[in-house]
This record gives C-alpha cells, structure tokens and sequence, in this order.
C-alpha cells in the first residue's frame, strides 16, 4: 500500500470519525452499542460471529467517545484525486478517479441525514438492467452506519463485508416475528439456525457464501428504486430533509423501500420470478416493524406459502404492496406539496394526522428503522 493510499484511507476515516461524532445522538442507547460493537469487529479484523471480551470492547467505546468530543468543531476533509481536492460529497467524481486504483468511495445522507462514507477495494464490476455495480470485496474506512448496498444515480455499490455482518446479525438476534422465515431461509441451504447460531465458527465459510449470494439478489432492491418513478424530481428528498429525525422522514424512507421491493423489477419481482426461496425466507424475516405495518400482505402470503402455496401469492402480495405503496407514496407527496401553498407547520401537521397517527406507531418510534442511503 503507497503514501497516497494510505493518505487517502486517513482522510476518509476521519470524516468518518466527524460524522460518527456528530450523529451518535441519533441512534438508541442500546442501537448505538450493538453498532460499536459491529464497528469494532471490523478495526479489529474479527468474523462477525467472534464476539470481543466485554471489558475490551467496554474500553475501547471510552476511548471512541473521547474522540468523538475531540472531534466536534472538526470539518469534513477533502478529498484528494488525481484532479485535485474534491468536495467529500461528491461521491461520482471521486469514485471514477481513484476506481483506476482499484477504490470504491462513497459518500452520501442515510437516516436522520447523517453523513455516511467509506472506501474499499473493488473486487469486482458488472451492468445489471441498465445499472452499474461494484462490489468491494475489502473495506478501508467506514463510519458507524453501513449499508450493505447502495446506490447513486445508476451507480450501485455493494459490500461483502457489510452484507456478512448483516447476516450475522439477523441470525444472532433471531426475533420472534423473524423466526420462521429465518428458519426456512437456512434450511434452503441445507443449515439449522441453531446450529448456525451454536457452531458459527466451523460454519463461517458457508455464511460467506450464503452471504455472496444473497447479496446477488438484494442488489435488486435498488434496481426497482431505480425504475420506480413516484416521487416527482426532489421531492422525496425535500420530504426526507425537511422532516429529518421525525416519523415523517421514517415514513417516507418505509414507503421508498416498499415500492422499490414491490416494483416488477425490484427485489421481490426478481425472487418470484427466479423462485428464490431462501431470499423470499430472508426478505421476511428482515422486514422490521414499521414495514410489517405497511406490507403486511407478504407475511399472510409467506404463511400460506409455507403451507402449500404457490408462488402465485407471493406475487399477488407483491402487487398488493405496490399498489398500496403507490397509494401512501401519492398522499404523502400531495400532502407536502399543498403545504408549499399554506402557512408553516400546515404539512407536518396534516402528514401526522391523516398518515402516521393512524398507523399507532407514535408512542413507540425510534429514528433506527431503515438502513437507506440518499
């Protein structure tokens, strides 16, 4: 590794740590650890399912906060490319002038519009529908939110890493809504969730490759939000932003999700036509709470599945969840806009009452639902 790259790595990660300063309020008590947690894996180069001495760990999150209180008044980095310094934000030129080096950077906005990057080695390129995607097989520098894939205009970046990390998890905690769907996704590939939780280190090469290939089908979660065209020009992100850190961004993140997962070419149209079962047991037992409460037709459809059905339910979830998805998507949209026209506070407070109240969600939100990027 050569000065600049490594120069490069340290300028990254420090916007990383600034970020990571600035936004660790957004995240629960309890959210907040099991991401350091993740994090600390990663810097120390340990498998998902090796789990650090607790006091080890405990001793490194003090010696991260006292960096985080360092870091308050710092100021992002720019970022240095063949061409110059670069604005840290603009991931497209960055990652096309260091991806002759075998780099990926991204850069963007995820969940309470907190500034998220990384770098990494590329391993590998490919078209899918129109779309560009790297995959990195090595990551760099990344701060304390990771996606496993995400994407920017028809660029799609996805990683290996982060993707693992993201199936251990699931196993690891294992939710009593996710259970069976998790159940049935292992089984597909011949595993135990016990087991898989009981002998994860004799297992690890087979969670890396169920990994790989899951990631092959969630990539088209991102190919449908490429295609699905109901949010008008910025106004999904106007939405976002303006209502940051509320249940109105949450909800508008929610409703995003659902339509590029119901989209014809989006995840859940690629698994029904490919009968992709372990994907379909995984894509279920991953839908959190406010999901369920939007989409609860695919979890009628699993249960039927499971006893018999076939596919035809699941596809016909599907449209029903596109459909509802449209539904939301065109109230909320009509709702922020007839705001543009009345006096402050007249949206957030009509969004409230005619969409997020009577979901019940109010008394029990929490800004940690979606892992989405801007």
């Amino acid at each position: 590794m050569d000065d600049q790259v490594r120069n490069l790595i340290t300028l990254v990660q420090a916007n990383c740590h600034i970020s990571d300063a600035r936004h660790a309020g957004l995240f629960s008590l309890c959210g907040l650890l099991l991401r350091l947690r993740d994090l600390f894996k990663w810097e120390q180069e340990m498998n998902p399912w090796e789990e650090p001495e607790p006091s080890i760990l405990m001793e490194w999150v003090d010696r991260r906060e006292d960096l985080w209180e360092s870091l308050l008044q710092e100021e992002f980095h720019l970022i240095p490319t063949g061409e110059g310094d670069q604005d840290p934000f603009d991931a497209r030129f960055i990652s096309a002038a260091l991806k002759p080096s075998g780099l990926v950077y991204g850069a963007g906005y995820v969940l309470g519009m907190k500034p998220s990057f990384f770098l990494g080695r590329l391993g590998e390129s490919h078209r899918m529908d129109g779309l560009h995607v790297d995959v990195v097989d090595r990551e760099l520098a990344r701060d304390i939110f990771a996606t496993p894939i995400m994407r920017q205009g028809d660029r799609i970046v996805a990683r290996r890493s982060v993707m693992l990390f993201a199936l251990w998890d699931l196993i690891l905690e294992m939710r009593p809504s996710a259970r069976e769907a998790l159940k049935f996704a292992l089984a597909q590939y011949g595993l135990d969730v016990e087991r898989v939780r009981r002998d994860s280190g004799s297992l690890g090469p087979e969670l890396v490759r169920i990994a790989d290939g899951e990631m092959d089908t969630w990539i088209h979660h991102e190919v449908g939000e490429y295609h699905e065209n109901i949010f008008p020009g910025e106004v999904w992100h106007e939405i976002v932003s303006t209502y940051c850190g509320t249940p109105i961004e949450i909800y508008a993140r929610v409703v995003k999700d659902l339509l590029a997962d119901t989209h014809p070419q989006g995840l859940l149209g690629h698994i029904v036509r490919h009968r992709i079962k372990s994907s379909l047991g995984f894509y279920v037992a991953n839908a959190r709470a406010f999901m369920r409460l939007l989409f609860p037709e695919i979890h009628g459809a699993f249960g039927r599945f499971l006893r018999g059905a076939d596919w035809e339910v699941i596809e016909e979830a599907r449209q029903r969840g596109q459909e509802n998805g449209r539904s939301r998507a065109e109230h909320l949209v009509a709702l922020y806009s007839q705001g543009k026209e009345q006096e402050s506070g007249w949206s957030r407070g009509r969004i409230l009452s005619e969409i997020i109240e009577p979901l019940g969600i109010m008394s029990g939100f929490t800004a940690e639902e979606p892992d989405e990027t801007l």
